[in-house]
């Protein structure tokens, strides 16, 4: 008699939720996704794509560990994806240029910091007309829309079903063993589950009385009509960023917002991030701005996200709470889950990101 696959529903269907999907899947799991909206449209879409964290040296090395681990597998990611799926999600080294401004100082040994992280970062300008400027030649970026179309269609090749338009109500345990989750659809039956369902999670585990720190931060985005070769690389200046597109589309970015879940968008975030870009684009006019939208990303103290089983839970588990940087920390994050899942030894230490380590530490 053939032995019955273990089975895993994840809940949120951003790039967290489907790459950690896709690699458990490929472990031999059944693997079911719930969302409550669309797949792959909440803040892995909004954002632009940029696979570093910004001004690194303000995270504490757990993040960081983290996020350069994970940004050497992008490229064999976005491989692997366009390969399977014909859905190339666009990966490209353009690396990143951040300009010092009025809010933003780079600290003296910022150069020598880099390198103690294995960065070739290079300080150039200072003096009394140009502004100092920090080169970053290993930041890739990738397209972010095409990367969730390419998991979405990897995870229907792996027969891992996707559940839209579905609110996750409640968990059902016996003792402390999970027995599966209910929903506005009515109850869905499961060995574990994962809760990747970003900004949202918090609100979610509060009704079994379990208290992560994650709450939403609005960001809003603008896209832009620029023509291919307007910038040489991405461009950053006090937490506002430029990223071209290979067809020419700039992305113009960010707001950070502390407004709950409202995600609706302002014409003073339109005006700013308007500004930003001409500011460093005189060829773009008024008639460049194509469209305006929000995301909400899943806050944390100190962007260090919550990766591990849940305590008082038998097969409850989280990945959430990674803020700016769920795009970039994806692979690291769904590889972490994996080794979890299959008792296997994580490819970085894991114990940062344990929802109990965080518990212990009052985060």
């Amino acid at each position: 008699m053939l032995k019955k696959r273990e089975s895993i529903v994840l809940i949120g269907a951003g790039v967290i939720g489907m790459l950690a999907a896709v690699r458990l899947a490929e472990e031999g799991f059944a693997i079911t996704i719930v969302d409550q909206g669309q797949t792959g449209r909440e803040a892995s879409w909004a954002g632009g794509g940029i696979l570093s964290p910004l001004y690194p040296w303000h995270y504490p090395p757990e993040l960081l560990r983290l996020s350069f681990y994970s940004m050497s597998l992008h490229r064999a990611l976005s491989s692997e994806l366009a390969s399977f799926t014909n859905i190339d999600p666009q990966w490209a080294l353009s690396g990143l240029r951040i300009i010092e401004g009025e809010n933003e100082v780079f600290r003296d040994d910022v150069s020598h910091w880099g390198q103690n992280w294995g960065l070739n970062w290079q300080v150039s300008g200072g003096k009394a007309t140009t502004k100092k400027n920090l080169w970053c030649p290993e930041v890739a970026q990738v397209r972010n829309p095409r990367l969730l179309s390419a998991l979405a269609e990897r995870c229907r090749q792996l027969d891992i079903q996707l559940i839209e338009q579905t609110e996750i109500t409640g968990f059902k345990r016996k003792n402390e063993q999970l027995l599966g989750v209910e929903s506005n659809q009515g109850f869905i039956a499961s060995d574990k589950a994962i809760v990747t369902a970003g900004a949202w999670t918090g609100k979610l585990l509060e009704q079994i009385d379990i208290h992560l720190q994650i709450y939403p931060v609005r960001g809003q985005m603008l896209l832009l009509q620029g023509s291919p070769g307007m910038l040489d690389s991405m461009l950053m200046q006090d937490n506002h960023y430029l990223v071209q597109r290979q067809d020419g589309l700039i992305l113009a970015g960010s707001t950070s917002e502390n407004v709950q879940f409202d995600k609706s968008v302002t014409p003073l975030a339109r005006q700013t991030l308007w500004n930003f870009a001409r500011d460093q684009l005189s060829g773009l006019t008024s008639s460049s701005i194509i469209r305006q939208w929000s995301g909400l990303r899943p806050g944390s103290p100190e962007s260090v996200p919550y990766i591990g089983p849940l305590p008082g839970w038998n097969g409850l588990y989280v990945a959430a709470g990674h803020f700016r940087y769920g795009l970039t920390n994806a692979p690291a994050t769904a590889e972490i889950l994996t080794c979890l899942l299959t008792d296997k030894a994580p490819p970085i230490d894991a114990t940062p990101y344990a929802p109990a380590t965080h518990y212990q530490k009052g985060t």
